[in-house]
């Protein structure tokens, strides 16, 4: 232990004396201190600007006149997507996904105001936010660090030297590795200082601290995979040169390449309906249901007969409850199990698109990475998915009120000149939104788990740490 420690001083001592690496250093520190600082101050902004808009729709619903409940219906009203307190860090599909759902009889929307949407063409390049400083940038400061660990040494000519002294080469790469791991920490501190603080100062409660960590523990894992796959290419190089442009090389592949190309491949295997065509096959299943406006409709008709043979009665004025609220509120059961299927139909096609990206993620660690980190944040498209569940809930719960209070509170006779008392919208439920929780989004990635710990592994294999590559392997080829 005292030989790899030793040897992570001397790494150390080399980046201390290498004043473009220290400038680096700084550089990367600074940019994760800003990034948090902005994307903290971004957030807040958000949320203030969707609790205030939030607290306008619910006063509008409230302040609404006398109304007719089906008026009430095609009134609609707002919802606003809440983001997780730990958004800030890594912005996930929250930026593509829409902020606001618009919720209103018949139909379900989808969500608008997406940041993508109304911001400059400079988001296509990429905000800068503390998971993008730690996935992109601090893996070419390790590698700036540590391309030239051992091939230096053997351009130096203080390999044999070392290797003289007692140190084997296992040894010698895991003191390497230390030090270039210790310049990491480093980098990586302020960021995890700051966003701790913001953290507790937004109430530290315990979800947001196991997300944190979660957080933590998956750029750890992923940093120390670049770490050890750094140490074992220069190990591996004949030159710091060629080290350098072999890890620029893997950098720019694992990095930038692949998740375009993951994207390109997850929509060429599985292509998505454009919204026009999505809305023609939803317009198409409900035409075979029927029309709850058309009295007329063979559904309806039917459901009629039902309901007069039910009360016993000739027609429907003579029911003791107001048919067209009977109508609505059946049209609405059926409207909705509609764009819910069609919407679970959709969100199939989102889940294979996922899955592909997930097993490119055991090439590039990258996409595991950050698969992980949206999970972690609670930003990834499940949270999404959860908010748009919950308001569609939300939605078909206060439509079925309203066709209730349609259905015993209005007389069919002269049904539309009647009105109901304001004191009623009062008494709605307000929307509330939960995150799915962090241990199900965890389990649900098997796959970004296990690339992970691959990233890991194989570099360790790699360099020959492991008790069956210890003996002798290496020591001719780092000798050179």
């Amino acid at each position: 232990m005292s030989n790899i420690l030793l040897i992570a001083r001397r790494q150390v001592g080399a980046m201390r004396e290498d004043r473009y690496f220290v400038f680096l250093l700084g550089l990367v520190a600074a940019l994760g201190i800003v990034s948090v600082l902005a994307a903290r101050h971004h957030a807040a902004s958000e949320a203030e600007q969707r609790a205030r808009y939030q607290a306008v729709v619910d006063r509008q619903w409230a302040e609404q006149p006398e109304r007719h409940p089906h008026r009430v219906i095609h009134y609609g009203f707002l919802v606003f997507r809440e983001e997780a307190p730990l958004a800030f860090f890594d912005p996930g599909v929250g930026a593509f996904a829409g902020t606001s759902l618009f919720l209103e009889g018949h139909r379900q929307n989808s969500a608008s105001f997406g940041d993508a949407r109304h911001a400059t063409a400079m988001l296509s390049f990429g905000r800068l936010t503390p998971a993008a400083v730690l996935g992109l940038l601090l893996p070419l400061l390790i590698v700036a660090a540590g391309f030239a660990s051992v091939s230096g040494e053997r351009e130096k000519g203080t390999l044999p030297l070392i290797l003289a002294q007692g140190a084997t080469p296992a040894r010698i790469m895991a003191g390497k590795a230390l030090g270039i791991g210790a310049a990491a920490v480093v980098a990586a501190l302020p960021i995890a200082l700051v966003t701790a603080a913001f953290v507790a100062a937004g109430g530290g409660d315990q979800p947001a601290v196991a997300r944190m960590l979660a957080l933590a523990a998956t750029y750890a894992a992923y940093l120390a995979g670049w770490v050890l796959l750094t140490v074992w290419v220069s190990s591996r190089s004949a030159s710091s040169r060629a080290a350098l442009a072999r890890l620029v090389a893997i950098w720019v592949v694992l990095c930038v390449a692949a998740p375009r190309l993951g994207t390109s491949l997850a929509n060429a295997l599985h292509p998505m309906p454009s919204r026009a065509e999505f809305t023609a096959q939803v317009e198409e299943a409900q035409r075979q249901v029927g029309d709850s406006h058309n009295p007329d409709d063979p559904f309806f008709s039917a459901l009629r007969d039902e309901y007069l043979a039910r009360y016993q009665v000739a027609s429907v004025e003579e029911l003791p409850i107001n048919w067209a609220g009977v109508v609505s509120r059946e049209g609405e059961a059926a409207t909705s199990r509609i764009n819910e299927e069609q919407h679970q139909e959709l969100l199939a096609v989102h889940r294979r698109q996922d899955r592909v990206m997930a097993w490119l993620g055991l090439l590039s660690p990258h996409l595991a990475a950050r698969d992980l980190s949206m999970a972690a944040a609670g930003t990834g498209p499940e949270a999404v998915e959860a908010f748009r569940s919950q308001a569609e809930a939300h939605r078909y719960a206060i439509i079925q009120r309203l066709n209730d209070l349609h259905t015993h509170e209005i007389h069919y006779e002269n049904d539309r000149a009647q009105r109901l008392a304001r004191q009623h919208w009062t008494q709605f439920p307000v929307f509330r939104s939960d995150l799915p929780s962090l241990r199900r989004v965890l389990a649900d990635r098997p796959l970004s788990l296990a690339a992970l710990g691959l990233w890991i592994a194989l570099p360790l294999a790699g360099l020959g740490l492991g008790r069956k590559r210890l003996p002798r392997v290496g020591v001719d080829r780092l000798s050179r």
